[in-house]
């Protein structure tokens, strides 16, 4: 019997300015939010949107505790890590590898033999 189990990420937890989060699977209906959203002329839209997007994964009962760590303005949650967190959390949900493919030749590729048919 094919197993999906294993398909699910083993690794629940990150830490972000030395607080620890939890993160949970949520339904594929919940990532429908990621689409972008238009705000007008508000320029911190983006990151809302990023709080709220993170928010769907960390568990309820730390919600606080992220938008805390999110006003702090000693050791704030930097650009490069709210991109980061986001990224992984949906590679993690979606089951996508993280890791960048090996490198190839480019071009055709070689073959041992000869693709001429067999026999001639």
């Amino acid at each position: 019997m094919k197993d999906f189990n294993n398909l699910l990420a083993s690794e629940r937890k990150f830490t972000v300015q030395d607080q620890v989060f939890s993160w949970r699977d949520v339904r594929p209906e919940v990532l429908t939010t990621f689409e972008t959203d238009t705000n007008g002329n508000d320029p911190n839209a983006v990151w809302d949107l990023m709080d709220r997007q993170i928010l769907l994964f960390i568990e309820p009962d730390q919600h606080d505790a992220w938008k805390a760590l999110r006003e702090r303005e000693d050791k704030p949650v930097t650009i490069g890590q709210m991109n980061a967190i986001l990224t992984w959390l949906m590679e993690e949900q979606t089951g996508r590898p993280t890791e960048q493919p090996s490198p190839s030749a480019p071009g055709r590729g070689k073959t041992a033999a000869s693709s001429k048919a067999a026999g001639a």
